[in-house]
């Protein structure tokens, strides 16, 4: 009984320590930005190119809570999978440790995050409609450049923001961070 005990009670410490364990640096880098690297890549036009060459191949899929796998008009993987993603990824930067280093690089990538969760709320969902509802490619393409007309300065300032809060903090931290 003794022997059940102690190793229960190293259980419980190894437990406790692993939790209590702070983000590295380099942890936190790539929750702040390399996760932000996605909302650059899926910009615009870009996001649905990608979706639509899912679609193409027959990956186009989301999954249950059950596990079952289901095809996806553009409105569900947006929905379904998308944003979903996003939101666990600033969940998990909201619960990065915030210190005098990180602060600013954790704010300007929260910041990031929320305005791009925004959009794929509003405008990337009337856009994944229009693909569903089998609208032509112009009158996409019409609504895509209104939105990259009216949200693309924003989102390049705040992505410009963020590589400098990042690099400032990679460089006291001591992390390797290459921009490309």
């Amino acid at each position: 009984m003794k022997r059940v005990k102690s190793v229960l009670t190293i259980i419980v410490v190894c437990i406790l320590f692993i939790s209590c364990q702070k983000e590295t640096p380099q942890k936190v880098v790539e929750k702040t930005v390399l996760k932000a690297n996605l909302l650059t890549a899926n910009y615009g036009i870009g996001y649905f190119e990608q979706l639509k060459e899912l679609q193409k191949n027959e990956y186009l899929k989301y999954y249950d809570n059950d596990g079952e796998e289901y095809a996806a008009t553009f409105s569900q993987y947006l929905h379904k999978v998308t944003i979903p993603d996003l939101e666990k990824s600033l969940k998990d930067v909201q619960k990065l440790e915030v210190n005098e280093d990180s602060k600013e690089l954790i704010n300007t990538s929260i910041e990031l995050f929320e305005f791009c969760i925004g959009f794929y709320k509003k405008d990337y969902a009337e856009i994944a409609y229009m693909y569903d509802e089998g609208k032509t490619q112009q009158e996409i393409n019409m609504i895509i450049n209104e939105f990259e007309a009216k949200s693309f300065q924003e989102f390049k300032e705040k992505n410009l923001k963020l590589d400098e809060a990042a690099k400032v903090y990679a460089e006291k931290k001591g992390v390797s961070l290459k921009f490309v």
